[in-house]
């Protein structure tokens, strides 16, 4: 029985003479801190990623590791093994995702909940995608999606640049007052060195327009592709039709004007006074009746690039009103059409004014025979 004691002893100081230490290193780093090592279901003892097992003469051990985020991994360990050290890779199992764009009051969206303005940090689980949408005024929102296999490391950052659906354009004239309108709305009046600005959205091509009385219309199309923002147009053409219409002569277009004649010249003196300066802007008459005191001559058509204007006279002699002088009926017939069209009828309607030379040439018909009170 001694022999068995002594030899048992002896056994145990051999086991114990040929045992080893063995270290297990656990990375990443970012495991290190929450990293844990189990053998059968009891901790290991360690920290900070670095743990030590004792393995006997020719002992096996199976270990646990564990720590937050990554996967558990299994580690023989065996001391038939040379090596007295192991390291021990844990493969995450969520990441931190970062998605930023451009435009800091950008509202973010993950799988549509609100996540932040301009930028947003979560975690993403492994085998898994999240739809990213972001959205901002004045630009195209943007959709896409953010995955566990994006990056290799444990950080996924992701720039969603947004671009700009609209911009604003600004448009200048030498005419003050003049007015500017982007697709048949005031968009706003000129200002001395003020241009004025017009918003337009992209796909959409907007039709700009000028208008200033006096002047013809400066118009054309604006794209959001274009590269200018900057358009000055310089001086406006001058409208000639404005310029050559009477513009306080409403009372006159197409109202017949009583003309009274002064008691010392007959019928025969006034028609040919009036007709002096009828024929000085009309050559050609339509209606020649002496006899009957009327007179109509044909159409004058006055051509300009806004619009063309057609004028005629008529002349008829009227009843007295029981005062014993002449009396005449002056009718003035204005019309206007687009400068394109035809001179048929049809494409000419009443206009209220008329040009300056024919209101000229009515005030002297009119001197010419009127008996002034």
């Amino acid at each position: 029985m001694k022999k068995v004691i002594v030899f048992m002893s002896c056994l145990l100081t051999t086991l114990l003479t040929f045992a080893k230490s063995v270290q297990i290193t656990v990375k990443p780093v970012e495991a290190q801190a929450s990293a844990q090592v189990f053998e059968k279901g009891s901790q290991v003892s360690g920290s900070n990623g670095v743990f030590r097992v004792e393995l006997g003469f020719l002992q096996e051990k199976t270990l646990t590791i564990k720590a937050d985020g990554f996967d558990s991994e299994q580690l023989f360990i065996s001391y038939k093994h040379k090596q007295d050290a192991y390291e021990v890779i844990l493969k995450p199992n969520r990441k931190k995702a970062v998605v930023s764009t451009n435009i800091t009051d950008a509202t973010i969206y993950i799988d549509g909940e609100e996540q932040g303005k301009g930028s947003a940090s979560f975690n993403i689980f492994k085998n898994t995608k999240k739809n990213i949408k972001i959205v901002a005024d004045g630009y195209d929102t943007y959709q896409g999606t953010i995955g566990f296999t994006d990056a290799s490391g444990l950080v996924i950052n992701k720039e969603c640049p947004l671009s700009p659906n609209r911009k604003d354009i600004y448009i200048s004239v030498a005419q003050v007052g003049a007015k500017v309108f982007a697709d048949g709305k005031l968009a706003g009046v000129m200002a001395k060195e003020t241009p004025v600005k017009v918003t337009i959205k992209k796909g959409n091509p907007v039709e700009i327009r000028v208008t200033c009385e006096g002047f013809m219309d400066v118009s054309g199309s604006v794209n959001f592709s274009d590269k200018d923002v900057n358009y000055n147009l310089g001086s406006m053409p001058e409208d000639e039709a404005y310029n050559a219409t009477d513009h306080q002569s409403s009372h006159i277009a197409n109202t017949i004007i009583p003309i009274k004649v002064r008691p010392d010249m007959n019928r025969d003196a006034a028609l040919r006074a009036m007709m002096y300066y009828i024929t000085n802007q009309f050559r050609n008459l339509d209606v020649n009746n002496y006899e009957a005191g009327w007179i109509r001559t044909k159409w004058n058509v006055d051509k300009f690039a806004t619009m063309q204007v057609r004028t005629r006279i008529e002349l008829k002699q009227a009843p007295s009103d029981g005062d014993g002088l002449l009396k005449f009926d002056l009718l003035v017939e204005s019309q206007k059409a687009d400068p394109e069209v035809g001179t048929d009828d049809q494409n000419f309607k009443e206009w209220n004014l008329v040009l300056k030379k024919y209101k000229k040439m009515s005030e002297d018909v009119r001197k010419s025979v009127e008996a002034f009170k």
